[in-house]
């Protein structure tokens, strides 16, 4: 649970600790024009204290009877309430060892008896400042997250549609970050037709998943009004070239499944290649033959038409994103194309489908951070 935010003040609030009656009369004579000040004599009073009210900044003397600074400062620092308030050793112990115990328990500055009154207020000023910045940017941090979670969750509900045909497709989705900027999406279009995309945007998080639910929305409406898929395409390509910032673009892959004949056509724009098998053994791949979506305006209306390709019941096609490929091992070498091959045939094999291919890219990062979204879609012909 994050502890409670400090509430910053016109006038800051310190807490001095000092068992000397003289030296707390000093501090009240040096700080109380510039600050609001507390002085206690003890380290118990200390704790009590800071219960009643959070200070800014404690000073805090180190040789005290019954509990010393060091003590009071380890206690500080394990309570949540008040772990983040600057704490500065002001004592007469001037070996480097008792600086370096104070430093490493989590005091922000130690500084030795007698001392300078310029320095010192200059110190408590810096730290004063410092931790106020560091609030105040925690603060401003938590507002972000939250709006962040605020549109990862909109736009995650707007992705998930009524209209995703589950049938014949097995997936694995596995994003970095809640955000995915892969999509996969899949419906049966009035003439009879399954349509389905696998979609990978540049980059991942947030920023790589903010065209998704436009994409969506796009493709379920004018495959519901009968749109061929080839007109979808290029209709999608032209609203990403004009919303998209130039950098951002979709690689994708597009299949418009005739079910009644098992005639198939393909577009691959630049994702790796589609991966056919048949009767258990790899048949045909098929490698990217056009630009992603979104980086120019004219798309397939620009390039050769697709062929129509034969299947029968029982194939099987394969399409994954790059973040498959790019897995690294502890050592820096990718999971690479002919690992997967591998992998994929497996995959038809075993019973366990999908499912054992994340425990096989988990397996080879043995605890090396995976870096991007990883999708892999199998669309059985049936």
């Amino acid at each position: 649970m994050n502890p409670p935010p400090i509430k910053i003040q016109q006038k800051p609030y310190l807490l001095a600790v000092d068992d000397e009656p003289i030296n707390r009369c000093l501090l009240e004579d040096l700080i109380e024009s510039r600050y609001e000040l507390t002085t206690v004599d003890s380290g118990e009073a200390c704790l009590a204290s800071v219960n009643e009210r959070l200070p800014e900044l404690i000073l805090l003397d180190i040789s005290m009877p019954n509990m010393d600074g060091f003590e009071t400062c380890r206690l500080l620092k394990q309570n949540s309430k008040t772990a983040k308030i600057p704490i500065i050793f002001l004592t007469a112990k001037i070996s480097i060892e008792d600086e370096r115990k104070g430093l490493l328990l989590g005091a922000v500055d130690y500084i030795t008896k007698p001392f300078s009154e310029s320095i010192l207020l200059a110190r408590i000023k810096t730290h004063i400042d410092l931790n106020r910045t560091h609030c105040l940017l925690e603060q401003s941090y938590a507002s972000v997250k939250k709006d962040q979670d605020y549109v990862e969750y909109i736009m995650q509900t707007m992705r998930e549609d009524k209209r995703f045909i589950t049938d014949n497709i097995a997936a694995l989705i596995s994003p970095v970050e809640r955000s995915n900027g892969d999509i996969v999406l899949s419906t049966l279009a009035p003439n009879g037709h399954r349509h389905l995309l696998i979609g990978d945007f540049t980059g991942h998080g947030l920023s790589a998943a903010i065209a998704g639910p436009l994409v969506s929305s796009l493709f379920y409406i004018q495959s519901e009004q009968g749109f061929p898929l080839e007109h979808i395409i290029e209709r999608i390509n032209v609203e990403l070239f004009f919303k998209l910032p130039a950098e951002v673009f979709m690689a994708a892959i597009w299949v418009d499944w005739n079910v009644q004949t098992n005639q198939v056509t393909l577009w691959n724009c630049g994702m790796p290649a589609l991966q056919h098998f048949r009767r258990g053994e790899k048949f045909s791949n098929y490698a990217s033959e056009f630009l992603p979506l979104g980086i120019k305006e004219c798309l397939i209306e620009c390039m050769p038409p697709s062929k129509i390709t034969q299947f029968f019941s029982g194939d099987i096609l394969f399409g994954y994103s790059d973040g498959v490929l790019d897995v690294r091992s502890p050592s820096g070498e990718v999971f690479g194309e002919q690992r997967l091959d591998a992998l994929l045939h497996q995959v038809v094999a075993l019973p366990k489908g999908v499912a054992c291919v994340m425990e096989v890219l988990e397996s080879y990062a043995d605890g090396t951070e995976i870096q991007d979204d990883i999708t892999l879609v199998q669309l059985t012909i049936s």
